[in-house]
């Protein structure tokens, strides 16, 4: 059973990264319920007891997966910091297998082989992503047909383009709750990628999209949202060229110039769950070793938010905090000393 709260040093660690780590979050005989039902919906027929006449299990709605959120302890160390939520409905369950670098482009428009750090091209969740699959030639244009298909709301992740009517083109939620169901304490096995720290030059983008009279996300001031001197012409920024330009150190870049800024890996063990700010750009990596990478991710949004707000909140992404009454004292401490820092350092 874990803590009923973050500790005082995984506080200052969601501050200070956009992350914490809880080791041990879910029980092992839990972690083994919810893999066997993974594994055994992978190795099922195409024809489903539905299609035979009997009832549809969703995995991602089953009480294996949703009690790893919330019959575990998780649901409680949330709350502590966001305040109240709601019980978990669904999941995302996130399979990927083993592979080796391959041609298929990615939505930053490039090849998988081409891109740094197995393949990790971060984004922020809540994004429209294309209304059909990306497209994948690289020597020529997608015709009008192909590119009136793709441009069309909404996405195939649930997405629209813009919320003209709050003044921002992304949603958003509070945190993601990621819980680990297969070992990935080493590189190489499909670990969760994070640009550690980027949150705060997220938040501060926002405030001077804002300032600029909006609207916040993509199309927005300095975050054009097609990339079209990607290899396909029509790549995805899923976060702002100007934080990630801000993360150079250690990164790579392509032979186009394109900057790649080095992810921070989670390694996870099994029951290992791991809480990230919205505002943290975060993605995959490609699973170099034997096994297949499982992982449950839960989307959780205080119930104290406005409701009409409930989907896009611009004054949270403003404000990453706002929503986090249980991180006040440390995102008071932490600003603070970090203000006394940049005192001592002026002339």
């Amino acid at each position: 059973m874990i803590n009923s709260s973050l500790d005082t040093a995984q506080k200052r660690s969601l501050f200070r990264d956009g992350f914490a780590v809880l080791p041990g979050a879910v029980a092992p005989a839990r972690v083994d319920a919810a893999r066997r039902l993974i594994l055994e919906g992978l190795g099922r027929p195409r024809a489903t007891t539905e299609e035979r006449g009997g009832p549809r299990t969703v995995p991602g709605q089953s009480p294996e997966i949703l009690g790893l959120f919330n019959d575990t302890g998780l649901r409680e160390v949330v709350e502590e910091a966001l305040g109240p939520v709601a019980p978990a409905t669904g999941c995302q369950l996130a399979t990927r297998h083993p592979a080796t670098p391959s041609d298929r482009v990615n939505e930053a428009g490039y090849r998988d082989r081409d891109t740094p750090f197995r393949g990790w091209h971060g984004h922020l969740d809540g994004l429209w992503n294309g209304a059909t699959r990306i497209h994948q030639d690289l020597e020529g244009p997608m015709t009008s047909e192909e590119a009136e298909a793709w441009h069309r709301e909404p996405s195939t992740n649930g997405c629209r383009k813009t919320f003209p009517e709050l003044g921002a083109n992304i949603r958003s939620f509070a945190a993601l709750v990621a819980v680990a169901l297969s070992d990935q304490t080493a590189e190489g096995s499909g670990n969760l990628g994070v640009l550690k720290g980027a949150h705060h030059a997220i938040e501060r983008f926002f405030q001077d999209q804002r300032d600029a009279g909006g609207p916040l996300g993509p199309d927005g001031p300095n975050w054009e949202r097609i990339d079209r001197d990607a290899p396909n012409g029509c790549g995805l920024r899923h976060y702002p060229d100007e934080v990630r330009l801000a993360f150079s150190k250690g990164g790579q870049r392509t032979p186009d110039g394109k900057l790649w800024p080095k992810p921070t890996l989670l390694r996870l063990a099994p029951g290992d769950a791991a809480i990230v700010l919205h505002a943290l750009p975060h993605s995959a990596t490609r699973v170099c070793a034997s096994e297949p990478r499982l992982m449950a991710f839960f989307r959780v949004t205080p119930l104290a938010r406005p409701e009409p707000y409930r989907a896009v909140y611009p004054d949270a992404l403003c404000d990453i905090w706002r929503e986090w009454p249980g991180m006040a004292e440390v995102v008071a401490e932490e600003r603070g000393a970090a203000g006394a820092s940049r005192a001592e350092r002026a002339p």
